[in-house]
C-alpha cells in the first residue's frame, strides 16, 4: 500500500529550521516565550528545540540574560549554503521566458566591489553582435553602472564616482562626475536607467537595480539591450520599461544578500 507523503515528512525537523529562521537582522535576539507565541508551539516543545540547537552550536543563550541569539555554527551553515548557492538557477527561468516572450537582449550583473560581473546573458537573434565585458568598471557609461549607481547610499555613490575613469567611448559617453551625479538624480525618481549610445555608437539600453529585500541597496542590474538600427531609445523605452522593472522586482525578490 502506498504510502502517504506526510508519512515521510519530519516534523521535529521542520520545527527546528523554523525556530533558525527566526533570527534575522530585524530581530536577531529572541526570548523562549517570544518563540512560541510566534511559531505557535507549545513552551515545552520550543525549551527542547533551543537547547538542542544550543546544544549543536546553531544557538547560544545570553550570559547574564535569558535571550537566545545565532551561534556559531549557523554563521558556518550560512555562510557554506551561499558559497554553494547558484543564483543562476532561481534567475535562468524568469530571464528565459522574457526572453522568449519579447525577443530582446537581456544581462544580469551582480555589484561586488565597485565592479559589475555578468552571471546570466541571453541575446536576441537580430541584435547587432558586440562584445560585453564579463567585468565591469565602468559604471559611469552603462545603463547596469548608472542603476547600481543611483541607488547606492550617499556616501557609497560618491566614493564610486570619485574611482570612474571617465574615458569618452562615444561622443554622447557621460565625461564629468558633475554630469553623471545629475543623471543619477533622473534615474532615482524614474526608477531605472536610460543609455543612449554611451558605451558603444548605435547600442542603447534600459536598466534597472536588483535591490536586497533587507536594506533595498543594489546587489546588482538587470538590462534589456537593443541597437539604433531596430528602434530608437525613446521607443524601446515606451515599449519595455514596464517589464524590465517587473522583471527586476521579481529577481530582489528572489535572489539573496550574498
Amino acid at each position: 500500500m502506498a504510502r502517504n507523503q506526510q508519512d515521510y515528512f519530519a516534523k521535529t525537523l521542520d520545527k527546528g529550521i523554523r525556530v533558525l529562521c527566526l533570527f534575522d537582522q530585524d530581530k536577531p535576539s529572541w526570548n523562549l516565550s517570544e518563540i512560541a507565541d510566534r511559531l505557535q508551539i507549545n513552551l515545552t516543545s520550543v525549551y527542547r528545540l533551543v537547547n538542542t540547537l544550543i546544544e549543536l552550536g546553531y544557538l547560544e543563550k545570553g550570559e547574564q540574560s535569558k535571550t537566545i541569539s545565532l551561534g556559531p555554527m549557523a554563521v558556518a551553515l550560512g555562510n557554506q549554503l551561499l558559497h554553494g548557492y547558484d543564483p543562476n538557477r532561481l534567475i535562468r527561468p524568469l530571464i528565459d521566458e522574457c526572453h522568449s516572450r519579447y525577443d530582446i537582449s537581456i544581462d544580469v550583473e551582480m555589484f561586488h566591489s565597485n565592479h559589475l560581473v555578468q552571471i546570466y546573458s541571453r541575446e536576441s537573434e537580430g541584435t547587432l553582435t558586440y562584445r560585453q565585458e564579463t567585468v565591469s568598471e565602468e559604471l559611469y557609461c552603462i545603463g547596469t553602472g548608472k542603476s547600481v549607481l543611483a541607488f547606492l547610499p550617499p556616501e557609497e555613490a560618491e566614493r564610486t564616482i570619485q574611482q570612474q575613469s571617465f574615458t569618452r567611448r562615444t561622443e554622447q559617453t557621460i565625461t564629468s562626475a558633475e554630469t553623471l551625479r545629475h543623471e543619477l538624480e533622473g534615474i532615482r525618481q524614474r526608477g531605472y536607467a536610460l543609455t543612449n549610445e554611451e558605451y558603444i555608437n548605435g547600442l542603447i539600453a534600459i536598466a534597472a537595480p536588483i535591490l536586497s529585500r533587507t536594506n533595498r541597496q543594489p546587489l546588482g542590474a538587470i538590462s534589456f539591450t537593443t541597437t539604433t538600427l531596430e528602434q530608437s531609445l525613446e521607443r524601446f523605452d515606451e515599449k519595455y520599461a514596464t517589464v524590465l522593472c517587473e522583471l527586476a522586482k521579481k529577481l530582489s525578490e528572489i535572489i539573496p544578500d550574498l
